[in-house]
């Protein structure tokens, strides 16, 4: 039968991908062992008793760390992801407030991404004024020295965990189906405009967001995606048929070292 090598491929793709459950900390984990990063955030909060931030948008898996440090730990589990990266924090001591986690993240990303080495921000009228150094050096008893500072600073830091330039996001517009076919379009008409070698590059990190994705929600996808690929082949005429046999005969060929049987 001509479809019985596409059958057998996309069969092994789905099975491949299909992850065996063990519980941790009461989330599911992927048979390598990878868990959500702010899950593996949480357990070294535990387990060195500090507090992380995660940033929210992070949804990446990463391999827990048995680092006996938590920089080292942290170090390592930021390694795994792309353009993540984490930092100590300190913020000043307000009686009776402390900052939310947002206000620390927004924070963090705004001094991160100044670009000027140094800047001061005067209000004449109130004599005050605001200012920023970029790497300045940071003395070895700095925790000693903070709570010292005027206005003081609290010697707990805060870890937090982000990715400090993350892309834009195109405003899309209409219901989730429609927002969908936007931002569709919008992934075409970029990947049109690269060269080669960008877009190999591109469609390989999408793969490992897809790895790195919720392992139930990839499988229902998966599935998903082969019952509309079979509607749509039968929804084809002959000749369109033969055009994507054809097509998938060379991209077997390329990739396998020989025809498949038709």
């Amino acid at each position: 039968m001509r479809m019985l090598w596409l059958v057998g491929l996309a069969a092994i793709v789905a099975l491949g991908s299909a992850q065996t459950r063990a519980p941790r900390g009461g989330a599911t984990q992927q048979d390598d062992g990878r868990i959500p990063i702010a899950q593996a955030a949480q357990e070294l909060g535990q387990k060195f008793k500090a507090q992380i931030v995660v940033d929210p948008a992070l949804t990446l898996r990463v391999r827990p760390s048995e680092a006996d440090t938590l920089e080292r730990a942290l170090d390592e589990i930021t390694a795994q992801a792309r353009d993540v990266v984490w930092r100590k924090v300190y913020t000043n001591k307000v009686l009776g407030a402390e900052p939310n986690t947002e206000q620390i993240l927004s924070a963090v990303r705004a001094l991160i991404n100044i670009e000027l080495g140094g800047v001061m921000v005067v209000n004449p009228r109130t004599a005050t004024l605001n200012s920023f150094v970029a790497n300045y050096p940071a003395p070895p008893d700095l925790e000693n020295a903070l709570e010292q500072m005027q206005p003081p600073f609290s010697a707990k830091p805060v870890y937090v965990i982000l990715n400090p330039r993350p892309q834009a996001a195109t405003a899309l517009r209409g219901s989730k189906l429609e927002q969908f076919a936007q931002a569709q379009q919008q992934l075409m008409d970029l990947l049109a405009k690269m060269s080669p070698e960008e877009r190999r590059q591109a469609l390989q990190s999408a793969m490992g967001m897809w790895m790195n994705a919720d392992p139930d929600l990839r499988n229902q996808m998966i599935f998903e995606g082969m019952r509309m690929s079979f509607e749509y082949w039968q929804s084809l005429s002959p000749d369109q048929q033969r055009e994507m046999m054809e097509m998938g005969r060379k991209f077997f060929e390329q990739y396998f070292g020989g025809a498949p049987e038709m």
